[in-house]
């Protein structure tokens, strides 16, 4: 390997030398004339490398930069090595061709043209070169080393063919154009669209089929400099573009013309559209329902005008604007079960299953099976393959009554379906992802029984999202008639309906409506098949007047004046009886229930409704 500092140091100090020899020619040595001493100082201190070349190709001279060029010092080279001994073997026929072409004064041979030489380290140099001959046989050839030139070129070259690459193998539509909208350049898949290569058509007729230039077109901003992007409407076709207009600048930094790059964004387009209509549409259907709602006497089947039930409609409408859980309060007979389907049928899961399921009727060693259905041979019984609520209401409403009756291992499934999770029919391993909205329903109040630990927190949060207060009949009075009315109309015309008497309907008024709506349509029937009317024993009942939501209700205990009678004294000795067997159990409700002789969830149901604490 050479030594790169010992070179570096011969070669200044033969320059040296040199240097002194040539000061000697100026001061006119006896051996040479003045003319050929001036020549000689030229030729040396010429700044590109120079040489002359021999008839056979030796060379004679060469000059310091020759020198640096090629890395040989001089005293190796003068006299002792040719011309091709430098050149490229590639390149070694052309420039022996040259060498004799020139001396045979052949008027093909160039004097300027590039070629590559390698140095003395064995390194590849592009060079061009200018020669000229001294007479019949010797020429001088000087260079210029050109080897950054030609590798910038030969990126640029690589750039340009990536990028061309780019262009041609890019769906989206390529164009370039002059001020006067003349095309210069169109891509692959521009000249596939409009039919063939338009080149030279000006661009709103060749593209768009338009006699003038786009209305949209932004040129005089463009050539100024500015990029532009925005969206446009093909009026041919009807597509759409996200299209971004560049400029191209000159030497001078002036635009010259303009680039055009168009993506089709149709597809995306029509969605936009799309959900903006149905997002106006339901923004004009939910105005109207606003609008109109306090001239409401009857939403879906739910009938009532009261401020109360107005409050409801617009808790409705809003729950139904959503995809997320609810859950209706109310006593029961206030129409929670109407409410949930009300909301089901103006979502848009409406076309979907609306699936009803009464958390309260089903056996506790049911319900898992109910739920999440089972495999055949799960179980003994298990013939074949069954679908549960969750698989029947899939993409649709899932509707739960007295979901407080649910018990604490159904929440922990429940609420990972709630999640995401999932869940898994018995006597499977393999999960299920359904797609269901939960609507709950309790006349409980739920966050008492999370207080006693008979609901889950997080199994609460998760169905307490969007709550609805379904207010009792008797603090909504003034919606009897409607009610009363739309009852009656309910029936068969031709059947000959009995009056409505002052006295039936002061009845009506005065009565506390215990059961609500559904004790009202009972009674109405009842008076309609045996043509008497009558209500149930107000006694019967301990009322709670209080206008607050269910869901905050603290239940009251029978009014003093109600012990005489027996079903209240009944109710009375029942709960001082189960609170005597708490207390002496210390309220361990499973041993309390055992003593009783009752299940555990009778137990519960008869705390909640004595309001035990």
């Amino acid at each position: 390997m050479v030594n790169k500092i010992a070179v570096k140091k011969a070669l200044k100090k033969e320059s040296q030398t040199h240097n002194e020899k040539n000061q000697q020619c100026a001061q006119g040595p006896a051996d040479g004339s003045h003319l050929e001493r001036q020549y000689r100082m030229a030729f040396e201190l010429s700044g590109a490398p120079s040489m002359i070349i021999d008839a056979d190709m030796t060379l004679i001279m060469v000059n310091q930069e020759f020198v640096y060029l090629t890395g040989y010092p001089r005293k190796q080279i003068e006299g002792r090595m040719k011309w091709t001994a430098f050149i490229a073997e590639d390149d070694i026929d052309r420039m022996k061709g040259y060498h004799a072409g020139r001396r045979e004064m052949r008027s093909d041979i160039p004097n300027e043209y590039e070629c590559r030489l390698i140095d003395r380290s064995g390194h590849t140099k592009d060079i061009f070169a200018k020669v000229s001959m001294l007479d019949k046989k010797r020429s001088i050839a000087s260079f210029i080393d050109i080897t950054s030139r030609k590798q910038a070129e030969q990126a640029l070259r690589m750039s340009e063919a990536k990028l061309s690459a780019m262009i041609e193998a890019t769906a989206a539509f390529i164009y370039t154009a002059t001020s006067l909208f003349h095309i210069d350049f169109m891509n692959k898949a521009l000249i596939t669209a409009v039919g063939g290569n338009l080149q030279s058509d000006v661009c709103h007729k060749a593209i768009y089929n338009l006699d003038a230039p786009c209305r949209w077109c932004p040129m005089d901003r463009v050539i100024k400099g500015e990029s532009i992007v925005k969206d446009l409407q093909n009026p041919t076709n009807g597509k759409w573009y996200h299209a971004i207009y560049s400029p191209i600048l000159d030497e001078n930094g002036q635009g010259s013309k303009i680039h055009v790059m168009g993506i089709d964004i149709t597809e995306r387009k029509l969605k936009e559209d799309a959900l903006e209509k149905a997002q106006k549409r339901l923004r004009k259907e939910n105005l109207l329902l606003k609008t109109g709602i306090r001239e409401r006497f009857k939403f879906g089947e739910i009938v009532g005008k009261s401020e109360e039930m107005q409050m409801v409609y617009e808790q409705i409408i809003n729950a139904a604007a959503v995809d997320a859980n609810v859950i209706v309060y109310g006593e029961s007979g206030t129409g929670k079960e109407l409410t949930a389907k009300t909301i089901h049928e103006l979502s848009d899961r409406k076309d979907k299953p609306f699936v009803v399921v009464n958390c309260g009727a089903i056996p506790e060693n049911l319900l898992e099976s109910e739920f999440f259905g089972y495999c055949k041979g799960a179980f003994t019984g298990a013939g074949a393959d069954r679908q549960g609520y969750l698989d029947s209401a899939d993409g649709g409403t899932l509707f739960l009554d007295e979901i407080g009756e649910i018990g604490l291992g159904l929440q922990v499934k429940l609420l990972r379906v709630l999640e995401g999770g999932g869940y898994m029919p018995v006597g499977s391993n393999k999960v299920k992802q359904p797609d269901i909205r939960i609507i709950a329903a309790t006349n409980e109040d739920l966050v008492k029984k999370v207080r006693k630990g008979d609901v889950r927190l997080d199994f609460f949060y998760r169905i307490h999202i969007v709550p609805i207060n379904m207010p009792p009949l008797r603090n909504r009075k003034e919606d009897l008639p409607l009610l009363v009315d739309h009852f009656f109309n309910t029936y068969d015309n031709r059947e000959k309906l009995p009056p409505l008497t002052g006295e039936i309907i002061e009845k009506i008024n005065q009565y506390s409506w215990p059961g609500n709506v559904r004790e009202l349509r009972n009674t109405l029937r009842r008076y309609v098949t045996l043509k008497k009317f009558d209500t149930l024993d107000p006694s019967l009942f301990a009322l709670d007047n209080s206008t607050e939501p269910i869901n905050t209700l603290d239940k009251k205990e029978p009014l003093e004046s109600d012990r005489d009678n027996l079903r209240s004294a009944i109710k009375t000795f029942e709960k001082e009886h189960i609170t005597d067997v708490l207390i002496k159990h210390r309220w361990q409700r499973n041993q309390a229930a055992t003593a009783l002789g009752i299940n555990r969830k009778t137990l519960f149901r008869k705390i909640q409704r004595h309001g035990i604490e």
